[in-house]
């Protein structure tokens, strides 16, 4: 029998037939399980092939199912064909109820006792010593005549059967007290295909070394015997099923009484599996068709199994015990014990990846799974791809450097009341491309609300402060990739095309050339019966969007920029300057045939590919569109395609994978080589213990051994530990949840496995540090929510639109009033969920999920569907859905034990970013305190700056000066007339008029106090731009915006390898190698 976490897998019982058996189904042969649907298949081949199965009889642990059952199948047909017949039966004998209850012990023992014992029936041979004997009988013939003679060397093995057996007794001389002769046996054997008899002794004889091994032994073990009860150290004893067959009984010997089982309830309720379990293997066969059958025979037995003959349903294969996340809560409702307040304070990823609190509305990332296994994947194979190690929030700012249509700087502009000051500082704003108020606004209340607020307080009668969104695109920002923040997100991509083809233009990663969905069958098996001819029309409408000819002109423009085709650029490892655009398209056209690809390739093309054909700066004009014409999503999408294929088809990635797998099996045998000298060494201290407390006189020796026995217990809890972060670190198999909750929320944490989880600067920047958590699938949705299918179907519609509130307003009529009353249904429908004084109708919770879920999660946060996901991202919050999962008993216990087992682990994590954040917006905070408190103006500095009336005078006089000169110009230039000579006359008059005012000492006191004005203007200018600049900062830190032009990320592991990054074409052999292979990145001590 497989096992799975130690006990014994149970598979569902065979659904019946279709009413229609001529319909296309996938049939797993070796449990007999059929699917109508070929993504009911995967997830049930995906179970089965999981490294979590153990073989029973070799013990060997890490298998498929597949290999398990494999495994058992070879092992028993190995003893039913090699293990002697006649040998079986003392060999049971001797092992029921033996004193020795460990097996390896009892196998030394039955192989030390039966190596030289045989028994009538046996198949033995005579050793070559008896040459003469040989001889003699090689050269006689039937008839007794002698024959010529034959070498020594080249007589052959004669096979024998034992016929008879004499056993004598010891020969002792009583006298001495010595044995003479010790006991012995003879045999009277027979040729296998002869007539001739002899009498050997047991000296004389032996069987084939390949029917009596101490494998073979221990496999007969694991199939004949059992445990004879529950308690520690009972005795091994046959089982049930094989006790008549070497005629034995179960009747316990006096001196084990004591291992027996008070209530033999246990052993009779495995009579029926064990009976069942042992008439199948002793059906078995040579033929592979048998040993399926009769493996299916034991796996389906339904009245074995009544718990699984419970749960399996018609419709379907019934899912395997061994996940119990997967299993639909369907009992009776548990008490309420109040909403889950962890989730109250998440946070989530809007559509501009801001991450925003659940309790402030938006509509939520699209593509938010893409995004986190793009993550996970260039975490995981960061050695295959080359990539130093990144922060979740060092991605997310390097794709948003990339989003120039919707990106804008904004800076805060301080207005102050006074007319000479305001208009010098209108001037150097002029020209700049500024956003709406209101869009502003708008976005910095969705990332922070309150701060708009902060700033409107922060003004007076003199000063106010407006906040500005500075659109302006430099042209400078765009091309310098290799040293923008955009350059993670580059080199990710750059990383990714990597795999497909090698520098010497081996392709690497080989996309299929066909691809066969399960919905394209059903057509097809409906065309041919003539049931339907509509799938036929939309194939060839599919075809004929696939052979698109806009698409491939527009690919026919790039792929040969220069020409040099697409394929030699990334051999020879041309990236930079927008080259590595050209590559992903090529790439993109080779995977374009792939239904799941051809939407979105068709769109990136039409969205990146200038339409004009332009070829001077294509590969410019390629960045600069993907740049600006690409939503957040649509670059996440691209990245996952890549992503997507490498998973699948790339040949380094199952190198790596395979090289992960050896190098785990090594480490958890060398682990489990420390816990058995953790083990000796704890019990060489527990006897050094005993022996220095009984002796009376103090032993400096016995405390020598003891300090030196707890250093080397020391060492080896060291040793433990670090084998275990080396285990985590290379376990590179996908991200498992942790758990489900009650309401279907699954819970991960992408530290678990694959990835490094100390930071070697000790800080908060690598890794995501957040515990994640994805809303139900739909199967839960229908099983535990009881949610339609239809509902769901329009909820996913929905969701995509609008803010959650929003779309739970619309598909299910949940409400919060102005009172705080959160109602659900319309009409007579109409439930109350909580009242006005915030309790809760727990009549309706226990009447329906998807009632509790609503109040456990609130409309605004509620997780409905696989792609809605939030974070929790505080300390606090983890330790309360620790408690608020432990105090519900209807929780699946593996997330509760899960969370328990890495919640220091975790809780190291986020306090690392916690505390980073907390820290920086203090600073920001400090500085922005005492900027403001430095550069404050007073009233008293703007009446200093104010002009005075005489210098109002004057400078009405130098403005009508200027205004008369300029008059009397252009009448010099017009034609002369009478009235223009009176003009000019009038003009002149009034400018002499003016002059003749003017005395030398009022000029130079105007021309000091203008000099002292600008001098205090100058002063206020230079506060007024520090305090902008304080101000700036701290609005762009609170509604995360980030700096284009800011490197946030280098590749240090590339520049390292190659002195460069992989955008700047690193190729060629590492100048630098690596300290030590995958291999042997465990520890050395361990070879010591």
């Amino acid at each position: 029998m497989v096992y799975y976490k130690r006990k014994p897998i149970v598979l569902p019982t065979p659904q019946p037939l279709p009413s229609n058996i001529n319909v296309n189904v996938w049939h797993i042969y070796e449990t007999g399980e059929w699917f109508l649907t070929y993504t009911e298949y995967l997830e049930r081949m995906d179970f089965y092939l999981s490294h979590q199965f153990t073989c029973e009889i070799t013990g060997t642990s890490f298998l498929t199912f597949f290999e398990a059952l494999n495994s058992e199948e070879t092992q028993f047909r190995l003893v039913e064909e090699k293990f002697p017949l006649k040998l079986r039966e003392p060999v049971a004998k001797f092992m029921h109820f033996n004193e020795i209850k460990r097996v390896d012990l009892l196998v030394e023992r039955v192989y030390a006792r039966f190596k030289t014992d045989f028994y009538p029936g046996e198949r033995v041979y005579v050793r070559r010593k008896n040459e003469k004997l040989y001889v003699a009988q090689a050269n006689t013939d039937e008839t007794g005549e002698q024959l010529a003679p034959m070498p020594a060397g080249a007589i052959p093995h004669v096979s024998y059967i034992v016929k008879e057996k004499a056993s004598f007794n010891a020969v002792v001389d009583l006298t001495a007290s010595e044995v003479v002769k010790p006991a012995f046996s003879k045999y009277m054997i027979t040729e296998e295909f002869g007539v001739k008899s002899l009498m050997v002794e047991e000296n004389d004889i032996f069987r084939d070394r390949s029917t009596f091994t101490k494998h073979l032994i221990k496999c007969f073990c694991k199939i004949t015997l059992r445990r004879a009860s529950s308690k520690l150290g009972a005795p091994l004893c046959v089982r049930d099923e094989y006790l008549p067959m070497y005629g034995l009984t179960l009747d316990w010997p006096t001196s084990m009484q004591k291992y027996r089982d008070d209530f033999n309830e246990l052993r009779q309720g495995q009579v029926g599996h064990n009976q069942e379990q042992s008439n199948n293997r002793a059906n078995e066969t040579t033929s592979r068709n048998a040993q399926a059958q009769t493996s299916k025979r034991s796996f389906f037995d339904g009245e074995k199994n009544p718990e699984a003959k419970k749960k399996s349903k018609n419709s379907g294969p019934s899912p395997s015990p061994s996940q119990p996340n997967e299993e639909p809560i369907d009992h009776l409702p548990p008490p309420y014990i109040g909403p889950n307040r962890a989730l109250e304070n998440a946070f989530y990823y809007n559509e501009h990846l801001e991450s925003v609190p659940v309790c402030h509305s938006g509509v939520r990332f699209a593509h938010m799974y893409k995004l986190l296994e793009v993550y996970q994947f260039c975490q995981t194979f960061s050695k295959v791809l080359v990539l130093a190690p990144f922060g979740w929030d060092t991605l997310i700012k390097s794709i948003k450097c990339s989003d120039f249509k919707n990106a804008f700087n904004v800076t805060v502009h301080v207005d102050v009341h006074h007319p000479l000051l305001a208009a010098r500082r209108k001037k150097e704003n002029e020209g700049a491309d500024y956003v709406s108020s209101s869009v502003l606004e708008h976005r910095i209340e969705r990332v922070s609300p309150g701060l708009c607020k902060y700033f409107e307080d922060l003004g007076s009668q003199s000063v106010s402060y407006k906040l500005l969104g500075n659109q302006t695109l430099l042209a400078d920002v765009i091309d310098s990739t290799d040293t923008a923040g955009a350059s993670l997100m580059v080199e990710c991509f750059i990383a990714l095309e990597r795999l497909f083809i090698a520098e010497n233009g081996d392709w690497r990663c080989l996309v299929m050339d066909k691809w066969y969905d399960e919905d394209e069958l059903t057509a097809k098996t409906n065309r041919e019966t003539g049931d339907s001819v509509k799938p036929k029309e939309n194939g060839n409408k599919d075809e004929d969007d696939l052979h698109d000819p806009e698409i491939f002109d527009l690919l026919e423009r790039c792929l040969n920029f220069r020409k040099v085709s697409w394929t030699e650029r990334l051999s020879k490892r041309q990236f930079k300057n927008g080259f590595w655009i050209i590559i992903l398209l090529g790439i993109y056209q080779d995977c374009m045939h792939l239904p799941m690809y051809t939407p979105f390739v068709h769109k990136f093309i039409k969205a990146v590919v200038p339409a004009d054909g332009s070829a001077t700066h294509l590969n410019k004009a390629l960045w600069r569109n993907f740049c600006q014409n690409l939503s957040l999503e649509d670059k996440v999408y691209a990245l996952w395609i890549l992503v997507d294929m490498a998973s699948n088809f790339s040949q380094d990635i199952k190198n790596f994978i395979e090289d992960t797998l050896d190098v785990c099996t090594q480490i958890r045998s060398e682990k489990l080589k420390l816990s058995k000298r953790l083990k000796t060494a704890l019990s060489s201290v527990g006897q050094l213990s005993s022996t220095n407390i009984a002796s009376v006189a103090p032993n400096n020796e016995l405390s020598v051994k003891l300090d030196h026995q707890h250093d080397l217990i020391d060492r080896i809890n060291r040793d433990r530990d670090y084998l275990t972060q080396k285990l985590i670190e290379n376990d590179v198999r996908r991200l498992k949840s942790l758990g489900t909750d009650r309401n279907g929320n699954k819970y991960y944490w992408q530290e678990l496995s694959g990835v490094q989880r100390d930071s070697p600067n000790g800080n908060g920047d690598l890794g995501s540090n957040r515990l994640w958590v994805r809303g139900p699938s739909k199967k839960h949705m229908e099983d535990i929510l009881k949610i339609p299918q239809e509902t769901i179907k329009h909820w996913k519609q929905m969701v995509d639109k609008m803010p959650i509130e929003q779309a739970a307003l619309q598909v299910f009529k949940v409400e919060r009033d102005k009172d705080n009353v959160l109602t659900c249904g319309e009409g007579q429908e109409k439930t109350t969920l909580v009242y006005a004084d915030c309790t809760v109708n727990e009549s309706a919770i226990k009447s329906s999920a998807f009632y509790r879920k609503l109040v456990d999660e609130r409309s605004n946060a509620l997780l409905l569907g696989e792609n809605s996901w939030v974070s929790i991202e505080r300390p606090q919050d983890v330790e309360e859905l620790i408690g608020w999962l432990s105090a519900d008993m209807s929780v699946d216990p593996t997330l509760v034990k899960q969370l328990r087992a890495i919640k220091k682990s975790l809780l190291e994590s986020i306090n690392k970013r916690w505390i980073d954040l907390v820290n920086a917006r203090s600073t920001e905070d400090d500085t922005v305190q005492k900027q403001v408190i430095d550069c404050a103006i007073s009233e008293e500095d703007l009446q200093l700056g104010q002009v005075t009336e005489v210098d109002e005078n004057a400078a009405g006089d130098e403005e009508e000066l200027e205004r008369i000169a300029h008059e009397i110009m252009e009448l010099d230039d017009s034609s002369k007339t009478r009235v223009s000579l009176n003009r000019i006359r009038e003009l002149e008059e009034r400018r002499d008029y003016l002059l003749n005012a003017r005395t030398f000492n009022d000029h130079a006191i105007r021309i000091n106090s203008r000099n002292q004005r600008k001098k205090k203007l100058d002063d206020l200018e230079t506060r007024l731009n520090e305090q902008e600049v304080a101000l700036t900062s701290y609005v762009n830190f609170k509604i995360q915006n980030v700096n284009p032009e800011k490197v946030m990320w280098m590749n240090e592991v590339a520049y390292q390898l190659w002195k460069t990054s992989l955008y700047l074409g690193a190729s060629g052999k590492p100048i630098t190698q690596k300290k030590c292979p995958l291999k042997q990145e465990w520890p050395r001590f361990l070879t010591a």
